[in-house]
């Protein structure tokens, strides 16, 4: 019956799993199927997985033979889930199996028989359920499982080890989470079993410890202490106490964390005691809210702790003394990794850390030293004693304001981490006591100071054998010019992520290992020829540049094909760009379509090309037609413009003649004999032959002609209608007449036959506006004589205009 429920259950869910299938993430023979709100475990998951992962899901329960066809299942992951029942026969078949991860669940009972069948275990997690233990009952379970190796489980108060543990020989790493303040690590738990032959101990939370504690567990090499915050009381003296059953012993690991007191504790003598005596390599002291270090106590210790090779205080409160560690760190005979990170000092001085660190003397086999997010303050000359054997200094997130300071004594420093300084100002021989130097971190510390340096280029020319740059979040514009110019030659990585540059830097051409170049979220919408051709002389390397605000447009047209054809933009699925329409695409998808692009931007070109040649031309044919049309009235402006650039000057006076004749030279004799018909009468006649000014242009002696005269008579004949010059005085005195106001200046002498329509356009539009005489001839009326001819040309020349202006020239006319 329990089985026919078993086979419903799967099958009224089978459409469910295998929507989720779909869902989860296989890669080779790993399946990853976290946070997909999962119900149930998926039935049709690929068999021939290694390792399934259904963490962080909503799983209650496991049925039976869930997983019988996964020969080669060798990892389980069903952690953080809201599983609340396993059936004994959930991992039936799991004859592989090597990892399981049952924690952080709602599991209260542990079913006998659970593990028989899973005979290659070895690392199992069932911490942070809500299993009731009650002495040996619920942990048989467990004890079957001869191939287990580490273990972590949780703990109530009064807890018992197991009898049957016993059989558990290769039980080497043991986790475990005490669950109530009121568990106490002392004898008692070893009421059943006296030893336990584990190397590795992991305590989290520590209400209380006895000073006999460790006795039970003969082979311990390292171990974890993981205090807690939420305690009664700090038991840092029972903790360092405990520590006295190991000595003489060798131990490679002790770790002391996470015990925050307000009021905090030293670092005394009376603690460190108890550690003096074990050849210890490796020593954390991390979250403890130590207050001060007694430098008695820290000297004594490192005379006297000559297997030490790693020390950490890391994240504590030290109060005005916090220098003390760095004052006798020589003494450690065989130190080689020194890190004090986020240990906020305190000083009631003026000064802070910065201060002590003008000289450090360091212990001579130390390889590694790490001071991290400790000084605020500028940075100083730094000289290092005993540096020889320095491979790696970190100063990360230390507040350096101005770092005008620079490093000596560490010549063989390889690895350098200036990351998440504020670097206002900047000195250029910052770097120039790293010679060998091959990784520089330098990430959110540079921007400022690179904009503020004179020669910024030359920031790395002392560090020639850099493989690793990491130049990202500096807020950079620009690279500073020729900052990668100097020939790097082992130089593989370059990460410039996180800043604003828009164009590809310029590398020496000597560079030829380079890899990868990170310029991910920086603001390069393309890349120009340039740039192009500086990627592709770099050989083959990597290129990443998600997170740009590309621009699929036709100007970029040439960036988007070679796009398509490189291979070097290594996340190139990832990249979006915003076309002309300014709607955001993948780039694969426009790449993908290129040819059409193409075409399509080539059908814009041409279009605005036609758009503009027809604009042009259409703009040339009306300038063309303007200029046809008005050519006289554009001649007319400039020579009146000339004319003021040669300062003539304008006055109120009686014009000099009272008129100017314009004919034909044809017909110069016939003009003579006028001319002196008038002259006798008393009019003074201005003509080209006598009072033109010799040097002066044609055109620019007429205007002036006109302008000295009160009237301008036109002796119109069929050599005068034929005649250029004719028709260009005509214009000429036309709008001279229309912009001074005088239109009836003009006679007309009209002494061949012609008709009005014979006459030139400017006189036709002129006809009704003018006097018009006629010299006698054959076919004259009787009454149009010479006489009379000439008498009309006096009644002409003597009528008198309300304004009168002449335009006098510099010399005299």
């Amino acid at each position: 019956m329990n089985f026919l429920i078993l086979y419903i259950l799967m099958a009224v869910h089978e459409g469910q799993c295998y929507s989720t299938k779909t869902k989860c993430n296989v890669h080779n023979k790993m399946v990853d199927c976290r946070h997909l709100t999962m119900t149930i475990v998926p039935s049709n998951l690929p068999v021939y997985a290694t390792s399934i992962n259904l963490s962080r899901n909503s799983i209650q329960i496991v049925l039976g033979f869930t997983f019988q066809y996964f020969k080669n299942l060798t990892e389980l992951d069903l952690s953080s889930n809201l599983i609340q029942s396993i059936n004994k026969n959930a991992f039936h078949g799991l004859h592989s199996l090597q990892s399981l991860h049952l924690d952080h669940n709602f599991l209260q009972v542990l079913p006998i028989g659970m593990f028989e069948n899973l005979i290659c275990l070895q690392h199992l997690w069932i911490d942070h359920n809500k299993l009731q233990y009650n002495q040996d009952e619920q942990m048989t379970a467990t004890s079957k499982m001869s191939s287990l190796r580490s273990l972590y489980f949780e703990i109530y108060p009064d807890f018992k080890f197991p009898s049957k543990w016993s059989t558990l020989s290769n039980l080497t790493h043991l986790e475990i989470f005490a669950r109530s303040a009121k568990v106490k690590f002392n004898k008692e738990m070893f009421t059943h079993i006296k030893k336990i032959p584990i190397t590795f101990l992991h305590l989290e939370k520590v209400p209380s410890i006895s000073e006999d504690f460790f006795e039970h567990f003969p082979k311990l090499d390292s171990i974890s202490l993981w205090l807690g915050d939420d305690l009664p009381k700090n038991p840092i003296d029972q903790v360092f106490k405990s520590f006295g059953v190991f000595k003489s012993r060798n131990m490679t690991n002790i770790e002391i964390a996470n015990s925050r007191f307000d009021n905090g504790f030293i670092l005394n003598w009376n603690r460190l005691q108890y550690l003096c005596s074990i050849c210890l390599k490796r020593l954390t002291l991390h979250d403890l809210y130590i207050k001060a270090i007694s430098i008695y106590a820290m000297q004594v210790f490192s005379v006297r702790s000559t297997c030490l090779e790693y020390l950490e205080i890391s994240k504590n409160l030290l109060l005005d003394q916090g220098g003390s560690l760095f004052t006798i760190v020589q003494n450690f005979e065989n130190l080689k990794v020194l890190k004090s990170i986020s240990n906020k000092h305190h000083s009631r001085g003026k000064r802070s850390q910065a201060s002590i660190l003008f000289s450090l003397i360091l212990p001579q086999t130390l390889e590694e030293l790490y001071i991290e997010d400790n000084i605020d303050d500028d940075l100083v000359d730094i000289k290092f004693m005993n540096g020889h054997n320095l491979r790696v200094l970190s100063f990360k997130n230390c507040k350096f304001l101005s770092c005008e300071g620079s490093f000596s004594g560490v010549i063989n420093v390889e690895y350098f981490d200036m990351s998440g300084w504020s670097c206002e100002k900047l000195s250029i021989d910052l770097l120039s006591g790293f010679p060998n130097l091959q990784t520089l971190k330098a990430s959110g510390s540079l921007g400022k100071g690179f904009a503020n340096i004179a020669r910024a280029g030359s920031f790395l020319s002392k560090n020639l054998k850099l493989q690793d740059i990491n130049l990202s979040s500096n807020r950079i514009n620009s690279i500073p010019n020729g900052l990668f110019l100097h020939p790097f030659e082992q130089l593989s990585s370059v990460n410039m992520s996180y800043n604003n540059l828009t164009i590809f830097p310029k590398f020496h051409a000597s560079i030829q290992a380079l890899k990868k170049i990170d310029m991910t979220f920086n603001g390069i919408t393309h890349f120009n020829d340039e740039d192009i051709e500086q990627i592709e002389n770099l050989g083959g390397v990597g290129i990443l540049l998600r997170g740009n605000p590309f621009q699929c447009s036709c100007k970029t047209l040439q960036f988007l094909k070679w796009l398509s054809e490189t291979n070097q933009v290594q996340d190139i699925l990832h990249l979006t760009c915003v076309t002309d329409k300014a709607s955001r695409r993948f780039m694969s998808e426009v790449i993908s379509n290129l040819k059409t692009f193409e075409i399509s931007c080539k059908t814009k070109i041409w279009l605005a090309f036609a758009i503009f040649i027809t604009s042009i031309v259409i703009i040339a044919t009306i300038t063309t037609v303007i200029i046809f049309r008005y050519k006289y009235a554009l001649e007319y402006f400039l020579l009146r413009f000339k004319m003021k650039m040669k300062k003539y000057k304008e006055f109120r006076q009686e014009y000099t003649y009272d008129a100017f004749i314009s004919y034909s030279h044809t017909d110069s004799e016939w003009v003579k004999d006028f001319h002196d018909n008038l002259k006798s009468m008393g009019f003074e006649l201005c003509l080209d032959a006598k009072d033109f000014i010799a040097g002066y242009g044609i055109a620019e002696n007429m205007v002036n002609a006109i302008d000295s005269s009160r009237k301008v008579i036109f002796v119109i004949t069929d050599n005068f209608l034929k005649s250029t010059w004719g028709s260009y005085e005509m214009e000429m005195t036309r709008m001279h007449a229309f912009q001074k106001g005088r239109e009836d200046m003009v006679i007309v002498v009209v002494r061949d036959n012609i008709k009005v329509t014979d006459m030139p356009e400017t006189m036709k539009n002129m006809w009704f506006k003018i006097t018009c005489i006629q010299w006698p001839n054959n076919d004259n009326l009787p009454y149009n004589t010479e006489e009379i001819f000439f008498e009309k040309m006096k009644m002409s020349l003597k009528i008198k205009e309300e304004t009168t202006l002449l335009y006098s020239r510099n010399s005299a006319v």
